[in-house]
């Protein structure tokens, strides 16, 4: 079953600063250090969810990826800390481009989607198991924070904000922004003399938001964060508070941070 831990808030409140000086426009992707495209899945619980049975099924997922010639590297499972209609959990695949994605489930269409769905619909449903598109929402992903230590206990704590640019605040300010908040997570490290493995991307949706039923309105992207442990992101809260600079010009418009447990479901294949 997924991991679900008792965790609190933290919402990082400069997301992104203006500059004094114009900036001319830019893509995301032309500033992010790596990019990608990740699906999330939304599922249900059904009558046979156990962490025995659940524990049984991703080991047998796993091994039919194994056999695939376009699996997916890597997938995390995410429970909600706020309950919500839309899902019981989202079911994550992280895929190094939206082309591998396509290859990748015309593969899994053609095979084992069927049997499989069958076979663990009572477990857990996941709109897109045996088709690739219902209740399947993706994102093209720019990563502007790579974890600089290795998670030495996989699975832990995901915050999502949802952002919408303004004519004064656009992909420039973002990206300037961002490049302001590295700097002072830069400047943190080499206090402390200690890495971690919290990172960050934004979320681009390659879909019309918002999601129906979602109590999240439009927005043009999210702001998604990784913390290892509720230790962790607590600490990163207090560090914040006492050290951030303070926002200056236009800021973006966006949601309360949505929290969520992390497992892990398949890690990349080496």
């Amino acid at each position: 079953m997924f991991k679900n831990k008792m965790l609190g808030f933290f919402l990082v409140p400069f997301l992104a600063y203006s500059c004094s000086e114009s900036i001319e426009d830019m893509n995301l992707s032309d500033s992010a250090i790596n990019t990608g495209y990740v699906e999330y899945l939304f599922c249900d619980f059904g009558p046979d969810m156990s962490q025995e049975s659940f524990s049984e099924m991703l080991i047998e997922w796993n091994e039919i990826l194994d056999g695939l010639e376009t699996a997916v590297p890597m997938s995390v499972g995410l429970v909600p800390r706020t309950e919500t209609d839309l899902y019981d959990g989202m079911w994550t695949l992280v895929w190094e481009s939206e082309e591998q994605a396509k290859k990748g489930w015309e593969e899994w269409i053609a095979g084992p989607a069927e049997s499989w769905t069958k076979e663990t619909n009572e477990i857990i449903s996941c709109g897109a198991s045996d088709n690739g598109e219902e209740s399947n929402y993706a994102f093209d992903v720019n990563v502007f924070r790579s974890a600089s230590a290795a998670d030495s206990e996989p699975g832990g704590v995901v915050g999502f904000m949802f952002c919408s640019y303004s004519e004064e605040f656009e992909e420039a300010e973002l990206t300037a922004g961002l490049e302001t908040f590295n700097g002072w997570l830069n400047a943190g490290e080499e206090a402390s003399g200690s890495t971690t493995p919290y990172f960050y991307t934004i979320h681009v949706p390659t879909f019309e938001t918002p999601i129906p039923g979602s109590s999240t309105g439009s927005y043009d992207y999210a702001f998604h964060q990784f913390w290892d442990s509720e230790e962790s992101r607590e600490e990163g809260a207090r560090l914040f508070a006492e050290t951030a600079p303070a926002a200056d010009g236009p800021q973006p418009d966006c949601s309360q941070e949505i929290l969520f447990d992390s497992v892990p479901f398949r890690t990349p294949q080496i």
